[in-house]
């Protein structure tokens, strides 16, 4: 069974970054889910997905029904977090 982790990588310099989001890109665009590698990226985004998930896990902590619903899709459609 695979494990899985999740690495935020925190961008203050775009150009100093430029080439180690290249690598990381093209290592996920090389894997391959029908005869996957030992370890590779299986999964990307240009969010911060835990922020998004810390804003999700909030609302249904303190929100119900259509309200909690309305918020969590406002959340998810959002372009960047």
């Amino acid at each position: 069974m695979p494990r899985h982790i999740t690495v935020v990588y925190t961008i203050h310099d775009e150009a100093a970054a430029k080439d180690e989001l290249e690598q990381l890109g093209q290592r996920y665009q090389a894997y391959d889910p029908e005869n996957p590698p030992a370890i590779g990226i299986s999964a990307m985004s240009n969010s911060n997905e835990m922020l998004r998930l810390e804003q999700i896990e909030k609302v249904v902590g303190s929100k119900y029904g259509d309200e909690a619903v309305d918020e969590i899709e406002t959340i998810l459609s959002r372009v960047s977090c």
